[in-house]
């Protein structure tokens, strides 16, 4: 009990000066509030992105290792590079939306 008692000024002198430490770099941090938003907007969409590359890779592989066994037969082929093709479009087409709407809405905006 004694060392919570001494430990217990020094945590609370510790939390003020921290408090004040941050308090100014949060009260300069609301100037540019617009170039703030723009860039954390950027970083969704970058992560977006990321999402949709990672989702048709997956759609893809799993394409590819479902029609594997019969790639002898050339009908099982076609369907194989069709189903890769449709994802790589599909990949493409969702990428572009995710940067593609915003500066749509900005044109108008």
């Amino acid at each position: 009990m004694k060392k919570v008692k001494r430990i217990q000024p020094i945590l609370f002198f510790a939390a003020v000066i921290l408090c004040f430490y941050l308090l100014p770099d949060q009260a300069l941090a609301a100037s540019e509030v617009e170039a703030k938003v723009k860039e954390g907007l950027k970083q969704i969409q970058s992560f977006l992105t990321g999402i949709v590359v990672i989702v048709g890779i997956c759609v893809g592989v799993w394409i590819v290792i479902k029609k594997l066994p019969g790639v002898d037969d050339p009908h099982t082929k076609n369907e194989m590079f069709r189903g890769v093709g449709m994802a790589l479009a599909g990949v493409g087409l969702a990428a572009a939306l995710v940067w593609l709407v915003p500066w749509v809405y900005n044109l108008f905006a």
